[in-house]
């Protein structure tokens, strides 16, 4: 990438937060962790594991970075949308991106009007549209076919009950040209009232979907809030919990190759329910033990979050951003050595909600944070 367009893409993002008047989190790393750029968000690795694709800034372009020559790329800007808030590969290189057709607002654009556009791996075409379906911005991709799932709320479909979500499955389906269209849809799971469903990944052959709950009306104080983190099997329905606890936020966010774990982003320490501070493993086996992985400094003001685990299991990509900053506002890339990490004590300091609660109680004053 020229580095004048490095420029441009950095100053853009930055004109759009407020400027950092604290060192960034990843120019001092604690162990384990390696800043690529301090601006971008939401990076998601290619199947080939050696490239990640991220996004410059909220309503911008995508790029992609090079683990082997630490080049960035732009990779929209051949095409007359600019206006992306993700970027995921497909099990086949091909990109499929989240946005709207054009930027109005942060509430109209994000809820209201983003889609689902299609770009194929060598770059040839710029971004398409698949159609006029909208969706929440949230999106879920198969490891091994073209298959993907969204969210669709009472804000996307108008045919649903106010605040009432619903969790589609869809296939994509290529035609005599190669050009991507959207195949057969349908609903596999419907949150009810206050439920509002977010799918993050494909497990177990495609079989189950591990997504986001978040529970209660949305309030400035979500005195009635919480983030839990389930799973639906796509043939028979049937919905496991695997993270469960009150009022704090606890969502999937990147899957480990051996579908066993998942990242997750976690207020379990902040006193509070939102937003969460580090990224922690989480075992998908409804014991909803947990291990921290991310060491975000103590004073709370900074967040490691939107996480996706290399193809291999080694490597952690994640972004960073401050605790004021709206959610999915990304002020850097980093990584995170999990093949380091996983050789030391703190990677076997396994806990529960409940035996954080427990120790909490024994070792705390009443109102204190934990």
């Amino acid at each position: 990438m020229d580095l004048t367009d490095m420029d441009a893409a950095r100053k853009d993002f930055i004109r759009e937060q407020e400027e950092l008047t604290i060192p960034h989190v990843l120019d001092d790393p604690p162990p384990f962790h390696t800043k690529v750029t301090d601006w971008g968000e939401r990076p998601y690795w290619y199947p080939d594991g050696r490239k990640i694709a991220f996004i410059g800034r909220n309503y911008g372009d995508a790029y992609e970075y090079d683990l082997d020559t630490q080049e960035i790329v732009n990779i929209t800007e051949h095409g007359d949308h600019h206006a992306f808030l993700r970027v995921l590969v497909m099990h086949n290189g091909d990109y499929l991106l989240v946005g709207p057709k054009e930027f109005k607002d942060r509430i109209t654009s994000r809820y209201f009007e983003s889609e689902v556009w299609w770009m194929p791996a060598d770059r040839h075409l710029p971004p398409q549209p698949l159609d006029d379906t909208i969706i929440q911005d949230g999106l879920a991709v198969s490891w091994t076919q073209p298959l993907v799932s969204y969210m669709q709320g009472y804000h996307q479909d108008k045919t649903l009950p106010e605040f009432t979500y619903r969790i589609h499955v869809r296939t994509i389906e290529y035609d005599a040209d190669g050009i991507a269209h959207w195949g057969p849809d349908r609903v596999v799971y419907d949150g009810g009232k206050y439920r509002w469903c977010e799918p993050q990944d494909f497990r177990f052959d495609d079989t189950e979907i591990i997504f986001a709950e978040y529970q209660g009306p949305e309030r400035g104080d979500r005195a009635e809030y919480n983030s839990v983190t389930r799973g639906v099997n796509i043939e028979t329905g049937r919905v496991r919990t695997y993270v469960d606890e009150t009022n704090r936020h606890n969502e999937p966010e990147g899957i480990f190759p051996d579908n066993m774990h998942t990242c997750l982003e976690s207020s379990c320490d902040a006193g509070k329910p939102y937003p969460p501070k580090d990224l922690w493993k989480l075992k998908l086996d409804g014991t909803m033990r947990r291990v921290r992985m991310t060491r975000m400094p103590d004073d709370h003001s900074w967040r490691a979050v939107n996480s996706n685990i290399s193809p291999d299991g080694r490597t952690m990509a994640f972004m960073v951003g401050l605790q004021s900053d709206e959610a999915g506002y990304g002020r850097g890339i980093g990584l995170f050595d999990l093949e380091a990490w996983e050789q030391t004590p703190e990677a076997q300091e396994w806990e529960t909600p409940a035996s954080r609660a427990e120790l909490s109680d024994r070792v705390l004053p009443r109102g204190c944070a934990f």
